[in-house]
């Protein structure tokens, strides 16, 4: 007997681990939900994304909620490379509508995103909402952005204007560019076992480098001149850089009436939790009541579980690291984080449902 009760636990066991794989897997898989490709123009060129609905059976208004999403750094198409689906998949469960696309020149885009200013990311993103806002279903829907690290100097400046969103949430932002790289410079030579004056000799120089970003008279060969870094970025990556290195989104976010959500991992590599959460705090807190400044224990920049997925770079991500993450889809992030976000969406689309009749909101 004691044989058989054994047996049978083992078999429980590895059933539930099943399920369990199953589950992450099946976040992966947006098949099941209703999908449209979008496409339109933006400065010439023409910009293409994919809209997910909720199923019919989701708990949502008659109306759903929209939420679009905003790239950080890098040549992202719509759906980070699968890395945005679990959270697709949990903004759906929600009763949410999604929209993402590529950045231009990725994907099914055309154009350079390295050509774009902050400001031009948050017309970008104005033009998406507009796009989205033509889905007969969407035209009267309360609708808001979701936006990554880089993200947070676009979404203040598209939250100036209450026309352009109903909520707006902020994850792994930084306030200044120069602040935040001095931090992931800092960061990354503490991983790599620097000493202090290494350490304080590595940041005074990234100081002096940041400052010859704001001199207008910086030109690529004298960066190549410099010897600033070992491997010299390309041309366009310079001029990207060179464009957005004043970015500080300050002054942007004293003039935000809207409400916002900051939300940053307590592990965070890549840019300072605590001091842009107090920033952002500091800032906000009078704003708005619905504003809510959030750090997650044990989360990364992206709010993944730290003890399996805390790393600088996508690339520097193990391949177990990076099969974990498919097998575990949302439950990679770390607790509470992905509830927190998706009911404070939910709370700012009642609220917004509230104020205006639909008439009202599709005009």
């Amino acid at each position: 007997m004691k044989a058989l009760a054994w047996a049978g636990a083992v078999l429980l066991a590895v059933l539930a681990g099943v399920f369990l794989i199953f589950q992450g897997l099946q976040d992966f898989e947006l098949s099941e939900y209703e999908s449209r490709s979008i496409v339109f123009p933006f400065e010439g060129y023409s910009v293409a994304g994919t809209l997910h609905l909720p199923r019919a059976k989701s708990p949502k208004p008659e109306t759903p909620a929209l939420v679009l999403l905003v790239h950080g750094d890098g040549p992202a198409d719509r759906y980070s490379g699968g890395g945005y689906l679990p959270l697709i998949s949990s903004l759906l469960d929600n009763g949410m509508a999604v929209f993402s696309w590529d950045k231009p020149g990725v994907g099914a885009s055309e154009g350079n995103w390295l050509s774009f200013s902050m400001e031009d990311r948050a017309r970008l993103a104005a033009t998406a909402l507009a796009a989205a806002r033509e889905q007969p279903e969407l035209a009267a829907s309360a609708a808001g952005f979701l936006g990554f690290s880089q993200a947070g100097w676009v979404l203040p400046i598209l939250a100036e204007d209450p026309a352009q969103g109903d909520f707006f949430v902020i994850v792994g932002g930084a306030v200044n560019w120069l602040h935040q790289s001095g931090y992931y410079t800092r960061r990354r030579l503490e991983l790599a076992g620097a000493d202090s004056t290494t350490l304080d000799k590595a940041l005074a120089q990234d100081t002096e480098d940041g400052q010859s970003f704001l001199d207008g008279t910086f030109s690529y060969q004298d960066y190549l001149d410099s010897g600033m870094d070992t491997t010299p970025m390309p041309e366009d990556r310079f001029e990207f850089a060179l464009r957005n290195a004043a970015a500080d989104s300050t002054a942007a976010l004293a003039r935000i009436s809207a409400p916002v959500l900051t939300v940053h991992g307590e592990e965070d590599l890549n840019v300072d939790p605590d001091f842009n959460s107090g920033v952002y705090r500091k800032i906000l807190k009078d704003r708005n009541p619905a504003n809510r400044f959030v750090i997650f224990p044990g989360a990364t920049h992206a709010l993944l579980r730290a003890d399996a997925f805390n790393y600088q770079l996508e690339g520097q991500m193990p391949e177990w690291s990076k099969a974990l993450f498919t097998v575990l889809g949302r439950r990679a992030y770390a607790p509470g984080a992905l509830d927190t976000i998706t009911a404070w969406i939910n709370a700012q689309a009642a609220s917004a449902y509230a104020r205006p009749t639909s008439s009202d909101r599709s005009n």
